[in-house]
């Protein structure tokens, strides 16, 4: 049953954007199967392990590899683009995850609220500030009854190890003490480690997402409508100067205390905001917030932010700030400008255990994060909308789409020329000393060996964009996870170390597609198309004159079990590799099965370092198989 249920979400949810326009993808990969001798069933890696966090849309792309392009792009597409509807497009994620929350239901003001009556704020912002209070009644029943189930103790365990457990991830407590920590040490803090884990999952589990994502539909719902009410609008100062300069400063119109945080209204000149508030609503002008503006934790659980214009500058190192939610919901709207974004962890559209949401409708901006931030979930919805503009992301670590247990984590950006790095902050003890994991840029992780992963998407629809990772990042993933990059458009550049690319390790999916351009893609090993471990990497260039360097176990490569696919379908195409054994096609013999490798090249006069050759194929035994089109298969062979 979990099988056709597990296929009927992935043809339900591509059914949803329209037909797939993959039939030359599709053409070549039945005839280097054919010549493998094999069927698209031998692609599925499907296992029968199961959890609570386990998503039907990661089993139907372990299950049917062939579909995931249709999937990504059609989500890309979608969700990229500059018209599309944020509430809906929160409504898709959440149905992607299989939670198909209820639509919010505007409800009348159940109390007498505060700006009540106060003349000097115009009707419009009175409205705004009742539809936000209104969602936030709405809001916390839904909190309530999702962690119903769960005790206070054990809600104590989500607030002091949940809320800090990806940024603990980052870097122990020993770190600064490993010098001098023994072996043992080290082995006592690993294990108690393990052991809280545990028991923090089994607590998780007993949450309702879907009510989770009923919450953050209410307030969205709620702030979007509240931008369209306050859109335009500007006032005089009204006496909010009275505002204590601890909690803020400049141009204040109204600011009061609600038993839910403060509410403050900023006017169109500049305003330095120095507090977490439940309600930000600024007019204009260059502002300054210091806290966390559209950042909800457990002292503020539901909170909304609209700044209607102006250079901004939101710099905080507190968790949760600027459209992020720990344990609640957080909406950050910012709708021109040319912004800079400063967080630490779980900053700037982050979710955790809640719903974090970021949109910037304009603007050249800069993104700085550390942990787990621009668009990185665990537990909820992390998402960061940037409408417009050539625009940089600089974060470390578990970011830049980014979906954890639990979580779907996404940066859509729908224009300009744009730079994402995610690098050099924390060294792969296991791997390397000089390297560093990112986990970002399109990165799905579950915590091994017994709670899947979520998902998590990078999608760019145009411009010239720039991808630098490490470890682990650009479409790729681990453990029963689902990591996509998506690029519509642009000449682009990709550089990252391992298991990156389209790379997927340990029953997962991972894939990156790129439409257009020249593009240049840079690796050491298991990447470009690589799926490690009973799992499915897969990269797909469908467009322009590209290269390729790699070291080895690359360029359509299977290992240990796993499925690898790589398929560029236009342009003159160069190949460079270290290592010529397992890349361009490979596949290999293990656990008395195979592994499956195939690699594609449809046209264009290309060039090879590798196995590869213009207009010819091979192979690596059964398993493996690389073909330049045109050429003379086997089954065409007299």
């Amino acid at each position: 049953m979990r099988k056709i249920a597990a296929l009927s979400a992935l043809v339900i949810i591509t059914s949803i954007f329209g037909g797939s326009p993959w039939t030359g993808v599709e053409s070549a990969v039945d005839k280097a199967l054919i010549a493998m001798k094999m069927h698209e069933n031998d692609l599925s890696v499907l296992s029968l392990m199961s959890d609570p966090f386990r998503l039907s849309v990661v089993d139907s792309c372990m299950e049917r590899p062939l579909g995931m392009p249709v999937f990504l792009d059609s989500v890309g597409s979608r969700f990229t683009s500059p018209d599309a509807d944020p509430l809906e497009l929160l409504d898709e994620a959440a149905n992607i995850m299989g939670l198909y929350p209820e639509r919010p239901v505007v409800k009348s003001a159940s109390e007498e609220y505060p700006w009540k009556g106060k003349k000097e704020i115009p009707v419009r912002l009175r409205g705004a500030l009742d539809i936000v209070f209104m969602a936030f009644e709405q809001a916390s029943v839904d909190f309530d009854i999702a962690f119903s189930a769960i005790d206070s103790f054990q809600m104590d365990t989500i607030r002091t190890f949940g809320l800090s457990h990806l940024a603990a991830d980052g870097e122990s407590d020993l770190d600064s003490e490993r010098g001098k920590a023994t072996l043992e040490d080290l082995d006592d803090a690993e294990l108690d480690g393990e052991k809280r884990t545990e028991r923090l999952f089994e607590i998780t589990s007993k949450a309702d997402r879907k009510r989770l994502a009923a919450a953050a539909m209410a307030v969205l719902n709620a702030a979007l409508d509240a931008e369209k009410k306050v859109d335009g609008l500007t006032a005089k100062n009204g006496g909010g100067d009275d505002v204590p300069d601890s909690i803020a400063s400049g141009d204040v119109i109204f600011w009061c205390e609600t038993e839910r945080g403060p509410v403050i209204i900023g006017g169109p000149g500049g305003t330095i905001y120095r507090e977490r508030f439940a309600v930000i609503i600024d007019l204009g002008g260059d502002d300054i917030y210091l806290d966390a503006a559209g950042g909800a934790d457990p002292s503020v659980p539901f909170a909304v932010c609209i700044d209607l214009g102006g250079d901004d500058i939101y710099d905080s190192k507190e968790p949760f700030a600027f459209g992020s939610g720990g344990l609640g919901v957080g909406i950050l709207i910012d709708r021109a400008g040319d912004d800079l974004y400063r967080s630490g962890d779980f900053g700037i559209g982050s979710g955790c255990y809640g719903t974090g949401i970021l949109i910037d409708r304009k603007g050249d901006d800069n993104y700085l994060g550390d942990v787990a931030s621009q668009g990185a979930a665990f537990m909820g919805f992390g998402i960061l909308m940037d409408r417009e503009g050539n625009d940089s992301y600089s974060a470390r670590l578990f970011s830049q789409g980014f979906g954890y247990v639990g979580g779907f984590g996404l940066i859509a950006d729908s224009d300009g020329n744009d730079s994402y790095i995610a690098q050099g902050a924390y060294v792969d003890k296991l791997r390397y000393a000089d390297h560093y994991l990112s986990l970002s840029q399109g990165f799905g992780y579950g915590n091994r060996p017994d709670w899947s992963g979520g998902i998590g998407l990078l999608l760019d629809r145009a411009g010239n964009d720039i991808y630098k990772a490490d470890i682990f990042g650009q479409g790729s993933s681990y453990w029963f996870a689902l990591g996509g990059l998506w690029d519509a458009g642009g000449n682009d550049a990709y550089t990252g170390y391992q298991y990156c690319q389209g790379a997927a390790t340990h029953l997962c999916a991972g894939m990156l597609l790129d439409k257009s351009g020249g593009d240049t893609y840079i690796s050491h090993g298991v990447s470009q198309g690589c799926g490690h471990d009973l799992s499915v990497g897969y990269l797909l260039d469908l467009a322009g004159d590209d290269n390729y360097t790699v070291s080895d176990l690359s360029q359509g490569a299977g290992n240990a079990n796993g499925v690898g696919i790589f398929i560029d379908m236009a342009g003159n195409d160069g190949y460079v590799n270290k290592r010529k054994y397992n890349v361009q096609g490979y596949g290999d013999w293990r656990r008395d099965f195979g592994s499956i490798g195939i690699m594609l090249d449809l046209a264009g006069a290309d060039r090879y370092s590798g196995k590869g050759r213009d207009s010819g194929w091979w192979s690596s035994g059964r398993y493996g198989i690389g073909i330049d089109f045109p050429a003379e298969l086997p089954e065409e062979e007299n």
